[in-house]
């Protein structure tokens, strides 16, 4: 449904980089119980301490990831749009991980706000489905030339007791939800799908069901366990690394050692 203009982006970035890194930006604040001053001077932290992690790691980056963890202390149109323009400064795109699951007017508004404050992409659930769920999503990407990335198979241990269901694709055929996932992924343009890169074995069978139409975002390495290599070797185009970046003593090292493993 859309022209994948965003994924272009992210091919064009890897290009430049040499790199398949995706740098995750999920730093936290602790607002809980302290006054006004205390409050300002923890999100003034967070903020040069989000810019600081941007500038030291983009020469290895192909785009930068946001979640809730760094929207919600921060604000939306607050101090996010001054990271996300030291973002596209640095010629790169944002992602927002807000993974919308609503109904459609209610997505149509969510994805709106996050457009109007500057992010280049959103990461979507396919699970509510199009006609009146993932429709005006990509309808509004689609006249804002921006992207939209569905899930597939998430990181996390327990990701098999949803994503890993099985539905009727008939009365005799069944197939598990991630299936249906990157099939729907494709009829819809996605720009990207998310597979975890804790499941190499998963990404290989998504991979098959894709080709090289659509690529496949793999979060997971490092903390979590995944790994970068493997990941890209399974079938991955790019992997996403957060805790371990965000949290080395050198991330700007950290970026470039991870970076080397999706060459």
């Amino acid at each position: 449904m859309v022209d994948q203009l965003y994924s272009r982006k992210l091919q064009a970035a890897a290009f430049v980089r040499k790199s398949r890194l995706i740098v995750g930006l999920d730093l936290t604040a602790e607002l809980a119980n302290k006054n006004k001053k205390q409050r300002l001077a923890e999100m003034d932290r967070l903020e040069a301490k989000a810019l600081e992690i941007v500038t030291a790691t983009a020469e290895y980056a192909v785009a930068f990831k946001f979640n809730r963890h760094l929207v919600l202390p921060l604000g939306l149109f607050d101090r996010i749009p001054t990271i996300i323009e030291a973002i596209h400064d640095q010629g790169l795109t944002a992602i927002m991980d807000c993974k919308i699951n609503d109904i459609g007017n209610t997505n149509a508004h969510i994805a709106r706000y996050y457009f109007d404050a500057g992010f280049d992409a959103l990461i979507a659930n396919p699970f509510v489905g199009w006609e009146g769920g993932l429709d005006s999503v990509f309808e509004m990407a689609r006249k804002r030339q921006k992207g939209v990335i569905t899930l597939c198979y998430m990181s996390h241990p327990a990701a098999d007791e949803g994503y890993g269901l099985e539905i009727a694709v008939d009365k005799k055929t069944r197939e598990p939800l991630w299936s249906s996932f990157a099939r729907r992924a494709q009829r819809w343009g996605a720009d990207g799908v998310i597979v975890g890169a804790t499941y190499p074995n998963r990404i290989r069978e998504v991979s098959k069901i894709l080709g090289s139409e659509i690529p496949i975002i793999s979060p997971g390495v490092g903390s979590q366990g995944g790994s970068a290599k493997e990941a890209i070797d399974a079938g991955a185009s790019y992997v996403i690394v957060v805790r371990s970046i965000i949290y080395a003593n050198d991330p700007g090292a950290a970026a470039a050692a991870f970076a080397s493993e999706t060459r």
